[in-house]
């Protein structure tokens, strides 16, 4: 099977394709569905954080790193369940001695997004995955601080990605839930920022994400009306 990164590479990035691997500067990245193209993701473009999620482009032959020319993709490989929820709200007009009452429209809400992703762990490289999603999903929560470049920056906007009905639809994670099961087997690896410890992942994982969406009022005047929407015109601009 051949399998390829969910990034861009770079032109004068040297990589070569095998059969089963990817080799990309003498970095053999195994086939695992955690690093192919899949139906459901969620990207970062903003360039804010280490590609953790993909270290392969890390490469200090070059001078510096390509991490941050990549965009984080967070591949969900096995098909989550996506709950989506809409609403609009309407005031209500309660006039004396009447058996109903008129509603008059108020504004429509964003739509929000609850998904339910299995995230399976069958090796070590996928053990690995899944804590850095983890950790990946927990940091897009955080806005900067002290030490980081630019503090008090807000968390970043992501793009969510699913079966080509949602494309390119800028999100905030609000909940990110992640259970550490008894009665499932745990992969154990390399502390990956300590060599003499170890860490536990289960085999069988399920991370639990809330997401809302968000619009600029620019692109909101720029870009959207009913009429573009419903022809579907508007969809690869993020709007739901």
């Amino acid at each position: 099977m051949l399998i390829y990164a969910n990034t861009t590479i770079p032109q004068n990035f040297e990589h070569y394709r095998t059969i089963n691997t990817v080799i990309i500067l003498g970095v053999t990245v195994m086939a695992t569905p955690y690093k192919t193209k899949q139906p459901v993701y969620l990207k970062d473009p903003s360039g804010r954080f280490a590609n953790i999620l993909n270290p392969e482009y890390a490469d200090t032959r070059l001078g510096h790193s390509l991490q941050l020319q990549t965009p984080m993709v967070l591949n969900f490989p096995f098909t989550p369940t996506i709950s989506v929820i809409q609403s609009a709200n309407y005031s209500s007009y309660d006039l004396t001695h009447t058996n109903f009452q008129q509603r008059a429209f108020e504004s429509a809400t964003n739509m929000d997004l609850n998904i339910t992703a299995p995230m399976i762990v069958r090796n070590a490289e996928e053990a690995l995955y899944v804590y850095n999603a983890a950790l990946f999903l927990r940091a897009a929560m955080k806005m900067t601080f002290g030490q980081d470049d630019n503090p008090g920056s807000p968390p970043p906007v992501l793009r969510f990605y699913a079966h080509g009905i949602y494309e390119n639809v800028p999100c905030m994670i609000r909940d990110f839930t992640w259970n550490l099961d008894s009665d499932i087997d745990y992969v154990e690896i390399p502390d990956p920022k300590n060599s003499k410890k170890t860490i536990r992942i289960p085999v069988m994982n399920m991370f639990v994400l809330s997401l809302s969406t968000t619009y600029s009022p620019k692109s909101v005047r720029e870009n959207f009306s009913v009429k573009q929407y419903l022809a579907g015109n508007l969809k690869d601009k993020g709007y739901v």
